[in-house]
């Protein structure tokens, strides 16, 4: 996840402390300490934080006052950065496609698994589930017998362990949703569009 710190660097120099008669910064937008693909537009390793594909932090200099140096530079787009930011965003959109591809297999996997009978994780889930619920409806029926006779104490009693047994059906119920969200697959729609000697990125998410 970016800094606050990171934050105001891109936004207001990391100068931003420095009293006006104290020493500037002298890194140029073509220093290796820079991050060549913040000054095309945005660095990838801000788009996928706290994902599975998160990238990790980006070690290099992301400052908006070299990005419009570059920008105002002779040598703007004619160096390679573009040309290596768009062979980095295509190898990155390859591995999102990849793991799109594993989310089908698995998918496939599981519901062949249901159709044929096999149990997979959720199949074995919703057994459980349904031997749960059958013996919270018996339990109830006693309960309700037992209140009918007066045994106040041990209808308490089993009402306790009736309890329990729904708290293990919820923890279950909620293992087999997140397991269906785990597996089940997005599409990420990426273009990478120039306007007014910018690069334009537009993304968005949607399942299959």
């Amino acid at each position: 996840m970016i800094s606050a710190a990171q934050l105001l660097d891109e936004l207001m120099g990391r100068d931003r402390n420095l009293a006006p008669d104290e020493k500037r910064s002298n890194v140029r937008w073509d220093h290796e300490s820079v991050c060549k693909y913040y000054l095309c537009g945005f660095c990838p390793a801000e788009l996928f934080t706290n994902t599975r594909s998160d990238l990790g932090p980006c070690e290099k200099i992301h400052d908006e006052n070299l990005r419009k140096q570059y920008e105002k530079s002779s040598r703007f787009m004619k160096v390679g950065y573009e040309r290596d930011f768009l062979r980095y965003l295509q190898s990155l959109l390859a591995e999102v496609e990849r793991r799109i591809r594993r989310g089908h297999a698995r998918l496939a996997l599981s519901q062949n698994q249901q159709s044929s009978g096999a149990a997979g994780p959720t199949g074995k889930n919703e057994e459980k589930i349904q031997v749960l619920t059958d013996k919270i409806d018996v339990l109830l029926q006693q309960i309700e017998e037992l209140g009918s006779e007066g045994k106040v104490e041990e209808a308490q009693g089993m009402m306790k362990l009736v309890e329990q047994l729904k708290e293990e059906r919820e923890l279950l119920r909620s293992t087999t949703s997140a397991f269906l969200q785990l597996i089940y697959p997005f599409r990420l729609l990426k273009v990478l569009l120039p306007k007014k000697n910018k690069w334009k990125f537009v993304k968005c998410v949607e399942p299959f």
